[in-house]
């Protein structure tokens, strides 16, 4: 297999002197040399003039207040390429759905908008993503930005943006036992969604326990369950010594706040979808600014690394009274790992939806000037093409509400099984 090594962040390049910068390769197959590529092989989503990509996102269900955030960057980014001379010769069009974290809404999306894109950047959610990524394996479709299930490694055509929930939760058990301070014998509660998302997140931290000689008790909600009460109840009466939560803002909101009632002053740590700025200016602020981390795949809004500023820079400039937050270097690195797959299936003269996947396969040591800890390799399917995360903690005076602490990557994340 062909490995192509890349560093993104053209786009970000560009901050400065769009004018004097290009992010098209004139020498590639099918770029723009007066012909607007029309030597290369196209296929769903892709006229003369345009690449069609899509969006299918959660703007009215639990995490609306991310996904309008990361609509907005999206937007902002390809604006800025096609302002910069598209792909291939052709402008990117986005085309943006709101399926409301309802899977059975986000698969008729799905089969309404297939044929006009070539890619999917993002299928926000767990569950929507489940019923999104089969369907599009068989069209031989790109999906990005669907979360970090562990599911997404059983599929070919599914590009990860960092590693799993899983990996992030194993990783949150070897923090809590190397860096703060827990003690074999110790027990962990992990407060979870049910299904991809946070069944996943408990079954990383299940293997990490067990690895470290500590004890889990779980305890499974909803989306639903935005009082937390009685679960926290149960946790202090286990003798938790921290807690992992894979759920969403709300469900934090409520989590620190009763447990900062019951003078609980032990650690939670969230995984990347958990944490809102917001949240620092409710009741559970004092409990968060205290005891909350985060093991993130994705670079916090406040990190100062080439990255993770150009996606800010970007950010304030196409919605300067938007909420900060993580979402930002999200939005914008699954908008530079989309980039890098078109352009990569551009210069090698296969501008389809099976092009980009192949591309995004041969992709491996891409550096994303630390939008990601580490760089990244897609070449196996089967593996994450990181495993080590970002850990950060709530901070007020941080843009976005979260302070980086370090990269980190545990034991038993590293050991972690696919199988």
């Amino acid at each position: 297999m062909k490995h192509r090594t890349r560093t993104v962040l053209a786009v970000a390049s560009c901050t400065l002197a769009l004018a004097a910068c290009s992010t098209t390769d004139p020498d590639a197959a099918g770029t723009d040399s007066g012909d607007g590529g029309s030597d290369v092989e196209t296929g769903a989503g892709v006229t003369d003039e345009t690449i069609g990509i899509g969006m299918l996102t959660d703007l009215s269900g639990p995490f609306a207040a991310g996904a309008a955030v990361q609509v907005a960057e999206t937007q902002g980014y390809w604006d800025r390429v096609n302002a910069d001379g598209g792909i291939c010769g052709r402008d990117i069009e986005l085309q943006v759905q709101d399926h409301g974290y309802d899977p059975q809404k986000a698969v008729s999306l799905f089969r309404s908008m297939s044929s006009d894109v070539i890619a999917l950047q993002q299928v926000l959610g767990g569950p929507t993503s489940a019923a999104v990524l089969p369907l599009a394996q068989q069209d031989g479709m790109y999906l990005g930005g669907h979360g970090w299930a562990s599911v997404a490694l059983e599929y070919e055509n599914a590009q990860i943006p960092g590693t799993t929930y899983s990996v992030e939760s194993a990783n949150a058990v070897d923090y809590l036992v190397d860096e703060l301070g827990l003690q074999e014998g110790d027990k962990i509660g992990v407060v979870y969604f049910v299904g991809d998302f946070g069944s996943d997140s408990l079954a990383g931290a299940q293997y990490a326990a067990a690895e470290r000689g500590l004890e889990i008790v779980p305890v499974e909600i909803t989306p639903r369950d935005t009082d937390l009460s009685a679960q926290v109840s149960a946790l202090q009466e286990a003798g938790v010594q921290g807690v992992i939560l894979g759920a969403a803002p709300a469900q934090l909101a409520s989590l620190a706040g009763v447990m900062g009632s019951l003078g609980m002053d032990i650690p939670i740590i969230g995984n990347t979808p958990t944490f809102g700025p917001s949240l620092l200016e409710t009741t559970a602020g004092p409990t968060l600014l205290e005891n909350f981390y985060t093991t993130t795949s994705i670079a916090p809004y406040s990190s100062d690394e080439p990255g993770p500023q150009a996606a800010a820079e970007l950010y304030e400039e196409v919605a300067p009274d938007g909420e900060l937050g993580w979402e930002v270097p999200l939005a914008y690195a699954q908008g530079e790992l989309l980039r890098d797959a078109i352009e990569g299936a551009c210069e090698a003269g296969t501008l389809t939806p099976e092009g980009v996947v192949t591309a995004m396969r041969e992709t491996s040591d891409l550096e994303t000037q630390g939008l990601f800890a580490t760089p990244l390799d897609y070449t196996e399917v089967t593996e994450p093409p990181t495993r080590t995360v970002y850990v950060s903690r709530a901070d007020a005076d941080a843009p976005g509400g979260l302070a980086v602490v370090d990269t980190f990557e545990g034991p038993s994340a590293a050991s972690y099984g696919f199988e």
